[in-house]
């Protein structure tokens, strides 16, 4: 694989869970991030002799996205809003151009807006994690 630019990594929302041009970049990103997670099965006992045994299998898997930036319009105020009321989940993408599509079913597991005095922009920092599988395909 060859190297590629940082901006070529992008979470995209998807409104209505349909994918591809339905899904939008979450404006305003400055920096995103994909985490694959496999949890282990630990089946170390007393005849393992103090060494750790897992077993050959993955307990759990997961995805979690992050995103930072500066806000410039209120979609992610709204999603985290509907997250603490309603609606946990929602449908992001996340795409490597060139390279690999995910798309999944997220929680927004944080979300804050700071701000300082002076001629800084209202930034955000959002974190999500996957529920179910999430589909992986070649671009």
């Amino acid at each position: 694989m060859a190297a590629t630019a940082g901006r070529n990594l992008r979470i995209k929302y998807d409104a209505d869970g349909a994918g591809g041009s339905a899904a939008v970049v979450i404006a305003g990103a400055r920096t995103e991030s994909l985490t694959f997670n496999n949890e282990a099965i630990d089946i170390t006992d007393k005849d393992d002799v103090g060494v750790r045994t897992l077993l050959d299998d993955i307990g759990t898997k997961s995805m979690d996205l992050s995103c930072e930036g500066v806000l410039v319009d209120n979609t992610l105020i709204e999603l985290a809003h509907a997250a603490t009321t309603s609606a946990a989940l929602h449908t992001f993408e996340i795409e490597i151009a060139g390279i690999r599509k995910y798309t999944g079913s997220f929680f927004i597991s944080s979300f804050e807006a700071s701000g300082a005095e002076g001629t800084d922009p209202v930034t955000f920092t959002m974190s999500l994690q996957s529920s179910g599988a999430v589909a992986s395909a070649s671009v």
